[in-house]
């Protein structure tokens, strides 16, 4: 109950982000309201960084060992479904969930649009949330084992916990998705595109210095290097898409979180 509760307040803030009201006076009305006001900069921080700290931070689900040792589900005959249940609660498959769609409603095409069409309707010399703001503060949260630095650990005390491995795998894959050509017709495609082959670029390089350190446990380095030669391997792909839809009449259309994409040939 409290983790359904925890789940749908993360979900209504993330909603603030690229967000607008929408005012339906009619003329003659006292308080001149425009019909569309952009949800104010700092509400809009305030929802990105709740987001942040309660759905993507282990400590923020209070799961311990001794507590999840005590979740299970009743097994009362009257309850038919229930007595089919796996009495173990899916911790992995649970979390994963509810960060995987944080990252689709943080970083879906309409929302980001949204915020790409609100940074032209605010005045520039008025501050507004951008889409490399957005980007960056997610990408610090969701990566931020990488600023640790060396150290010595385990398999037992990985530097990177299972939840935040799967967080980061989701996170990755949502910016190769937006990287790909042709992904939407929207016109926020190309900078929003731009910006993730930048994010990926860079995460790519981050991950090879962190392979170097010594001290990794088996966990991590497995991680690092299959993250790495996703985003490498995804980048090689991007390329080789765009020149076969430059070529061809036929666009190649590769659908948001669609994990079944069309094989390559080198």
């Amino acid at each position: 109950m409290t983790l359904a509760l925890q789940t749908r307040a993360l979900g209504m803030m993330a909603g603030w982000l690229g967000g607008a009201f929408v005012n339906r006076d009619k003329k003659g009305d006292p308080g001149n309201r425009t019909p569309i006001e952009v949800v104010p900069v700092k509400d809009q921080r305030d929802a990105l960084r709740f987001v942040l700290e309660n759905g993507f931070r282990d400590a923020a689900f209070g799961l311990t060992p001794e507590l999840l040792r005590r979740m299970t589900v009743d097994k009362w005959l009257d309850q038919y479904s229930a007595s089919f249940e796996d009495p173990t609660w899916p911790v992995h498959d649970r979390i994963m969930g509810i960060q995987s769609t944080l990252l689709t409603r943080l970083l879906n095409p309409g929302t980001l649009g949204r915020v790409y069409d609100n940074e032209f309707l605010t005045p520039a010399t008025e501050d507004m949330i951008t889409l490399p703001e957005i980007l960056k503060t997610l990408e610090a949260e969701v990566w931020s084992e990488l600023d640790l630095g060396p150290g010595t650990y385990s398999n037992r005390q990985p530097m990177i916990s299972s939840l935040r491995r799967n967080l980061q795998r989701e996170y990755v894959e949502r910016l190769i998705d937006l990287s790909m050509p042709e992904s939407w017709r929207q016109a926020s495609h190309k900078p929003i595109a731009n910006l993730a082959l930048l994010h990926l670029r860079q995460l790519s390089t981050r991950l090879a210095q962190a392979q170097e350190h010594s001290g990794l446990d088996t966990y991590t380095k497995a991680h690092f290097s299959e993250t790495r030669l996703r985003i490498d391997k995804a980048l090689d792909a991007g390329y080789v898409l765009n020149a076969s839809a430059g070529a061809s009449s036929t666009p190649i259309i590769i659908r948001i979180g669609q994990t079944n994409a069309p094989a390559l040939n080198y």
